[in-house]
């Protein structure tokens, strides 16, 4: 008879109990909710609009001199990038390939300058992933009439520090990188850089 009487006594006290308990989870889950639901967070998940750690950046190397590296013509022969500092003349060296689309946007506008200042000026453009095929074609179908190179192992990329295309390097003639350019080139750019380096 006491125990039945206790029992009821305690009843509704566990039901209390249990009513606070829950009560208090409620709570804590409804503020961990508005503390993630912060306006002042950024949640960036549409494509294009964050940008990924890691992406490269190319070394700097204005001021230092064109780097050392084997390279080939689109016949399959090499050719010792020193050998471009043997030139005498100052050089335009831009680095593309064929799926990349600022590499083709500017591509009319290097050919422009190269039609207008090839007897001052070398410009090569090195090919860094394409085929000899591929890179032949391409330049073709684009009416790219100066010399083009292949790089397919990275030796001039990795010796120059290169990893953002298209880049040109403008280069004196002593073979001292003047000014590198990374990403898309027009008419006017390449214009005030030769200017810069005293070609008109």
């Amino acid at each position: 008879m006491v125990q039945t009487h206790l029992l009821r006594r305690l009843r509704p006290v566990a039901v209390a109990l249990v009513a606070a308990l829950a009560a208090s989870a409620s709570v804590i889950l409804i503020l961990g909710a508005l503390q993630n639901n912060n306006d002042s967070d950024v949640i960036l998940d549409e494509p294009g609009e964050f940008q990924e750690p890691g992406i490269g950046t190319n070394a700097p190397i204005e001021g230092t001199p064109l780097r050392h590296a084997i390279v080939s013509d689109l016949d399959g022969q090499e050719i010792n990038t020193v050998s471009l500092r043997d030139v005498g003349r100052p050089m335009l060296i831009n680095f593309w390939f064929s799926n990349c689309q600022p590499c083709k946007r500017e591509m009319p506008a290097l050919q422009a300058a190269f039609e207008k200042y090839a007897d001052r000026v070398t410009f090569v453009g090195i090919n860094t992933q394409d085929s000899a095929k591929v890179t032949q074609a391409f330049a073709q179908d684009l009416g790219v009439t100066y010399q083009l190179w292949r790089d397919p192992n990275g030796e001039m990329l990795v010796a120059n520090g290169i990893s953002i295309f298209p880049t040109t390097l403008f280069v004196s003639a002593d073979g001292t990188i003047i000014k590198q350019v990374s990403g898309e080139l027009t008419t006017a750019a390449i214009t005030a850089a030769l200017l810069a380096m005293g070609i008109s």
